[in-house]
């Protein structure tokens, strides 16, 4: 089926999976996508960085999350320092012997929505994609993420898409961000 907006073919069984399965077609909706966004007057290169910035206060850990050259290694620096060695081996928590602030299950979910209407709402060319996108359901098919993500049975909780689909909704004036 083919939307109004630019040329995007939604899949036949109305569902983006943009993590794996359209991922070369839909790779604007990732938060590792390089899409710049200001938020209190700070920048930030991807809505990654801005989330993994969040973990703590401390601003060389901020700074250091800013200078991350990829979205990928902002994330292996914001690493909780309890997680595995292999997942926190480059943490920066590790590194200094610090502990990402203590509400952060709490908040993280307000922190992403917050970062994606930004990166929507500041970014003209990803809010006509997204709304481009229709009514399909979009999914982050990650198989190793079952909060943000499907995780690997596939009955992950999909926030990182159900977030995308709130600001899609609020673009169109269909209400507002939902609450953790």
């Amino acid at each position: 089926m083919i939307v109004d907006g630019p040329d995007i073919v939604v899949p036949p069984d109305n569902r983006i999976l943009y993590f794996g399965r359209d991922r070369d077609r839909f790779r604007f909706l990732s938060h590792f996508h390089p899409s710049p966004i200001v938020i209190d007057g700070e920048d930030w290169p991807t809505v990654e960085h801005y989330y993994q910035a969040q973990k703590s206060a401390n601003p060389d850990y901020k700074a250091a999350i800013r200078a991350a050259i990829r979205p990928g290694l902002a994330k292996r620096l914001a690493a909780p320092p309890s997680a595995p060695r292999r997942i926190s081996q480059n943490s920066w928590f590790r590194k200094n012997d610090q502990q990402p602030r203590p509400d952060w299950h709490d908040v993280k979910l307000d922190i992403m929505r917050r970062a994606d209407l930004a990166k929507f709402t500041q970014n003209a060319d990803l809010t006509v994609l997204l709304l481009a996108t229709g009514d399909a359901e979009l999914v982050e098919d990650s198989p190793d993420e079952p909060f943000w993500g499907t995780g690997p049975d596939g009955a992950g909780f999909n926030w990182a898409g159900r977030v995308v689909m709130e600001v899609r909704a609020r673009l169109r004036g269909n209400g507002p961000l939902q609450r953790g």
